[in-house]
C-alpha cells in the first residue's frame, strides 16, 4: 500500500509539471502572438508570467528585452537582455539585445563592444552585422564631428568643463555639440544625421535646478523664515543662483559658469540709442514695468530677509533673467515645478519645433526626443510656445520673423462724454472711462493672450458696451449690472459705431510712431542693421503698426458691408466663406448675421 501510494504521488508530481510546462509555453506563445500584433503591453505581461515559471529560460529575457524596447522601456530592456546573457553567454541575440538598449540610453561605445561580441558568436547574422557597421560609422562620425567643433568654441575651457561635469554625472548628449555664431550668439547643431524619435539628452535628476531645491537651500529657508510672500515663482531659482554664483565650491559651479555674464540684448538694459527706435512702442513701458516689478521684488526680500542683503540688485535681476530664459516646467513624480536644465537649456527658439521633452519618472531624468529627422550639422530648436512679439522682445531679447497672428498692438477703449448714458456707464466703469486692450489682428476665439485684456473678442465686447444705446442696454443687462465681456454683436449701428471707434483708437495709437510702417518694412527688406538689438527694434514696432493697420482697414472694408442689404451681401459672404482668413472670419461671424436678421 506504501509503495503503491509513493507511485500515486510521483505520477501526480509528474502531470502537475507536465501541466505546469504546458502552461508556461502557452504563456510563451501568447505572449509571442501579442508581439507580433504590436500589442506590446499584453505581449510584456505574458513573458513575465512565463519568466515566474521558469526564469531560467534565456529566450524568454531575450523577448522580454524586445518588448520593453518597443515601449521605450531602455534600463528595463538593458536589464533583461543582461540577464539573457548571463543565462546564455554563448548566444548572440542576447548581446544584439544589450547593444540596442545601450544605443537608444546613448551609450554609444558600449552598444559597440555588445555587437562585437554578438559577432565573436555569429559573424554572418545579418542583423548584428548591419548594427556594428552603423555603430562603427556613427562613432566615427561623431569623432570627427568633435573635433571640427571643438575649435569653434571661444569659451572652450569653461564649455569643456561643463561637459565633463554633466558626463561625470551621467547626463547624455553624444550626438549634440555647441555653435558660436557670435561672442553672445550660440545655438546647439548636430554631430550626425538624426532620425525621429530619437533622444539626443538625457540629464538625471540630480543634475536639474528646481524650485523645491531651491526652497530647501540655505538662502531659501532664510526666505521662507521671513514670511515674505514671494511675488514670482522665479524669485526662488534667481535668489538661489545667486547664493550659488558666490560660492565657489558650489555643485552647480561649471553650470553657472557659463551662464551669460550680461544680457545686453534685453530691452530692460536699453540706454537712449536704442529707446529711439522704439519711440511709440509699448515695449518700452513694458521694459520700465518689468524693471520696477524686479527691484519691488528685490526690495520686498531684503527688507524682510536680512541674509539676502548681502546679494546686489543687480545680481538679482541677473538671476531672474537666467530663470525666464532658460526655464523648463516639468513634471516631476506629480509635482508642477520650474527648473533650469544645462545644455536643453541652450536651444534656440523656432516656432515649429523639432523636439520634444519631459520629466520622464521611469528614467529618473529629463529627457529630449527628436519629433523629425535633422540632418548632420544642422541646429536643433526647441520652442518656446506661441507669444506675442512683445513677451519675446522684452522676457527673451530676441524677435521672430512672420509672427503676424501674434504680432500685437495697444488699442485704448475710452467712454465718449457725450453718450446720452454717460452717468450711468461711468458709474458701472467705477470711474474709470478709459481702458487698454493689448491685442493681436484677428477676431477669432484663438488667442495667446493671458488676460482678458489681450483677447480681441473682449476687446469688441467692451467697445459694444460702450456704444450701447437705449434697448440695446437691456440686452446687456444682468443681476449685477451690465455685461463687459461675451458680449455679441448687437445690432448694425451698434457694430459701426464700435469699427469706427476702434479705428480711431488705432489711429492715434500709431501717430505715437515717428517713422511710418513703410520706412520700417524697407529697413527690413535692406537687412542693413547696426546689430540684432537694432534690428529686434525695428521687427518689434513693425509688427504693432502692421496690427494697427489691420484694424484700421477692418473699419474700412467692413463699414460698408454692414451697410449693405442682404442680397448684395449674399455673394461676397460667399466667397468669404471659400477663402478662410482674418478678415473673412469677422465677414461671416459678425457682418453676416447681422445683416441677415436686420428687420
Amino acid at each position: 500500500k506504501k509503495n503503491r501510494r509513493q507511485k500515486k504521488k510521483a505520477a501526480a508530481a509528474k502531470a502537475a509539471a507536465v501541466q505546469s510546462a504546458a502552461g508556461e509555453g502557452d504563456l510563451k506563445t501568447k505572449g509571442a502572438k501579442a508581439f507580433q500584433r504590436k500589442d506590446y503591453k499584453n505581449a510584456l505581461e505574458y513573458f513575465s508570467q512565463a519568466i515566474e515559471k521558469d526564469p531560467e529560460d534565456h529566450k524568454l529575457y531575450s523577448n522580454r528585452a524586445a518588448t520593453h524596447y518597443l515601449l521605450n522601456h531602455y534600463d528595463e530592456s538593458l536589464k533583461d537582455a543582461q540577464e539573457c546573457i548571463k543565462l546564455k553567454p554563448d548566444w548572440h541575440k542576447g548581446y544584439m539585445r544589450e547593444g540596442q538598449a545601450y544605443e537608444k540610453l546613448l551609450q554609444y561605445p558600449e552598444a559597440k563592444n555588445s555587437y562585437a561580441k554578438g559577432l565573436e558568436i555569429a559573424p554572418e547574422d545579418a542583423n548584428l552585422v548591419k548594427m556594428g557597421k552603423a555603430i562603427d560609422e556613427l562613432l566615427d562620425e561623431l569623432k570627427l564631428s568633435e573635433q571640427e567643433s571643438a575649435a569653434d568654441n571661444p569659451e572652450g575651457d569653461r564649455f569643456s568643463r561643463l561637459i565633463r561635469w554633466m558626463k561625470d554625472g551621467g547626463c547624455k548628449f553624444p550626438k549634440l555639440y555647441m555653435k558660436y555664431y557670435t561672442e553672445d550668439y550660440r545655438g546647439v547643431h548636430t554631430l550626425c544625421n538624426v532620425p525621429a524619435d530619437d533622444m539626443v539628452l538625457y540629464v538625471p535628476r540630480d543634475y536639474i535646478m528646481t524650485t523645491e531645491m531651491a526652497k530647501d537651500s540655505a538662502i531659501g529657508k532664510a526666505i521662507r523664515r521671513s514670511r515674505y510672500d514671494i511675488r514670482s515663482a522665479h524669485s526662488w531659482l534667481a535668489c538661489y543662483l545667486c547664493q550659488e554664483k558666490h560660492d565657489l565650491k558650489s555643485f552647480w559651479r561649471p553650470y553657472i559658469d557659463i551662464l551669460p555674464d550680461r544680457y545686453s540684448n534685453m530691452p530692460i538694459f536699453f540706454k537712449d540709442f536704442y529707446k529711439k527706435f522704439l519711440k511709440g512702442s509699448y515695449s518700452l513701458e513694458m521694459a520700465s514695468n518689468r524693471l520696477l516689478d524686479l527691484r519691488s521684488e528685490y526690495d520686498g526680500i531684503c527688507r524682510q530677509c536680512p541674509e539676502f542683503r548681502k546679494f546686489h540688485h543687480l545680481e538679482f535681476v541677473w538671476g531672474r533673467l537666467v530663470v525666464i530664459t532658460r526655464n523648463f516646467g516639468l513634471d516631476i513624480h506629480g509635482t508642477e515645478t520650474d527648473a533650469l536644465v544645462p545644455y536643453a537649456d541652450m536651444l534656440n527658439h523656432m516656432p515649429d519645433k523639432q523636439t520634444d521633452w519631459k520629466y520622464d519618472n521611469k528614467l529618473k531624468g529629463f529627457t529630449m526626443v527628436t519629433n523629425r529627422s535633422v540632418a548632420r550639422g544642422e541646429q536643433i530648436f526647441d520652442s518656446y510656445g506661441r507669444k506675442c512679439q512683445g513677451r519675446y522682445f522684452v522676457n527673451y531679447g530676441f524677435t521672430i520673423d512672420n509672427n503676424f497672428n501674434d504680432n500685437d498692438a495697444v488699442i485704448y477703449a475710452d467712454l465718449p462724454e457725450d453718450d446720452p448714458h454717460y452717468r450711468m456707464k461711468i458709474k458701472y466703469l467705477h470711474g474709470r472711462r478709459m481702458r487698454e486692450f493689448q491685442v493681436p489682428a484677428h477676431y477669432s476665439e484663438d488667442s495667446t493672450g493671458q488676460s482678458d485684456n489681450n483677447h480681441p473678442r473682449n476687446m469688441f465686447s467692451f467697445f459694444r458696451f460702450l456704444h450701447a444705446r437705449d434697448s440695446e442696454l437691456m440686452v446687456l443687462s444682468t443681476n449685477d449690472g451690465y455685461k463687459l465681456k461675451d458680449v455679441e454683436p448687437i445690432s448694425i449701428r451698434n457694430e459701426i459705431e464700435v469699427l469706427k471707434h476702434i479705428q480711431r483708437s488705432a489711429k492715434k495709437s500709431l501717430a505715437r510712431f515717428p517713422d511710418p510702417l513703410s520706412l520700417d518694412h524697407k529697413l527690413l527688406k535692406e537687412n542693413k542693421f547696426m546689430d540684432m538689438n537694432h534690428r529686434n527694434c525695428i521687427m518689434m514696432r513693425s509688427g504693432e503698426k502692421e496690427t494697427l493697420h489691420w484694424y484700421i482697414e477692418l473699419a474700412n472694408k467692413a463699414i460698408p458691408m454692414l451697410k449693405m442689404s442682404w442680397k448684395d451681401l449674399k455673394r461676397v459672404a460667399a466667397k468669404c466663406n471659400q477663402q478662410r482668413n482674418r478678415f473673412n472670419y469677422y465677414v461671416t461671424s459678425v457682418i453676416v448675421p447681422l445683416v441677415k436678421n436686420q428687420k
